[in-house]
């Protein structure tokens, strides 16, 4: 877990951090960049880590669900966290993990951030948000793991469950494409945005780039 020095008395931002399949944390924690980002934006990044094998169980109300709820129940009971500025990203396996808590606690978990994940639903798995929750949703275009179709299912997915608008707000200028669709039922958005790579977190960079644009998304994104 990351705890800038230096917080403030008042409630504090908390992220988690999901690594991917067979990757310990300490790895994802370096090459994602996030605890360099939280330095200066004084908010908590905390780093849980699968049992099973260093693989998330994405299913539907896994004992992984459980315990990154029991995660955050944890991280606040120890600092001052405030509780509608809760998210989480992840990438890979942790990708496909937080879009199953973006099913199955909105409740916790104010918006949800992925890279190179797909669906719950791929596997069958049903997901059923109790409220529209706001998701962006990162991908690479040459992925041959998490395949670029699937991923554009997944955010497809998301726009018919948060009843968002059809045509975005297009970025021009990227790499290869940023587009953010909303505002969507209650007011919450779906962003999308592609890079060059394969199936990895990007370096250099992009890396800092990720980092500041999850961030971004997470801060226009509150529990409502």
């Amino acid at each position: 877990m990351n705890v800038p020095p230096g917080l403030p008395g008042s409630p504090v931002p908390l992220v988690l951090s999901l690594h991917g399949a067979l990757q310990p944390y300490a790895v994802h924690e370096r090459e994602t960049g996030w605890s360099a980002a939280a330095a200066g934006r004084h908010f908590i990044v905390a780093y849980p880590s699968a049992a099973a094998g260093l693989v998330w169980d994405a299913a539907q109300r896994s004992g992984d669900v459980a315990y990154l709820r029991a995660v955050v129940d944890d991280v606040s009971r120890t600092w001052c966290v405030d509780p509608h500025r809760v998210h989480v990203e992840g990438f890979s396996s942790g990708a496909n993990m937080s879009a199953r808590l973006a099913c199955d606690a909105p409740a916790v978990f104010a918006s949800v951030a992925a890279y190179a994940g797909v669906s719950p639903s791929f596997t069958g798995s049903p997901c059923e948000p109790a409220r529209p929750i706001s998701v962006g949703l990162f991908h690479s275009d040459a992925d041959l793991i998490s395949l670029p179709p699937l991923a554009v299912a997944h955010r497809d997915e998301w726009l018919r469950r948060d009843g968002c608008p059809v045509t975005p707000v297009t970025e021009p200028g990227v790499p290869v494409e940023a587009s953010a669709y909303g505002p969507c039922r209650a007011g919450v958005q779906v962003v999308w945005r592609v890079y060059h790579g394969s199936h990895f977190w990007p370096a250099g960079g992009d890396r800092a780039d990720i980092a500041d644009r999850m961030w971004a998304f997470f801060q226009r994104n509150p529990l409502p």
